[in-house]
């Protein structure tokens, strides 16, 4: 009868923790080109964004993250699915995602060494704006509206 109670107490200790982790985890995804993050596509080569901002007269937000980082999570389940968050960075940014683990490059380009970093460029990866680490999301978005401001107050459009 013990060893019947420890396994049930074990299989509900499992599900509860999993049942945790499924709410309390952002699903990041990704392919080749693209990560999906936070119910966002975001490119995955800066040069790409870039090459798309040109095209489409707008700046880029590169969100610098690792899949260990604890502050991304929260960054990712907390601030990004915010709504006035989501109608400006779809309408408004070229989203990259640049993990810290498989893009040291980049990261080394921009002088970022820990995730959360989200940083703000034009077209020509000129920098416009940075924020490090974790952000809520009323704070975020008086920072995409002043960068939104000050790029189109230089570039012209919106």
């Amino acid at each position: 009868m013990k060893t019947r109670k420890a396994l049930t107490i074990l299989v509900l200790i499992f599900v509860i923790s999993f049942l945790y982790l499924t709410i309390h985890s952002a699903v990041v995804l990704s392919d080749k080109n693209y990560a999906y993050i936070s119910d966002y596509k975001w490119e995955k080569n800066l040069d790409n964004g870039l090459a798309i901002a040109k095209e489409d007269n707008k700046p880029v937000f590169i969100y610098f993250w690792a899949v260990w980082c604890q502050y991304c999570e929260k960054f990712e389940t907390q601030t990004l699915p915010d709504e006035r968050i989501k109608q400006m960075l779809d309408n408004d940014f070229v989203l990259v995602a640049v993990d810290l683990d498989e893009d040291r490059a980049t990261s080394q380009r921009y002088g970022v060494s820990y995730p959360p970093h989200e940083l703000f460029v034009d077209e020509n990866g000129q920098i416009i704006n940075r924020v490090g680490g974790y952000v809520d999301a009323d704070y975020f978005y008086n920072v995409l509206q002043m960068v939104k401001a000050d790029y189109y107050s230089t570039h012209g459009g919106q």
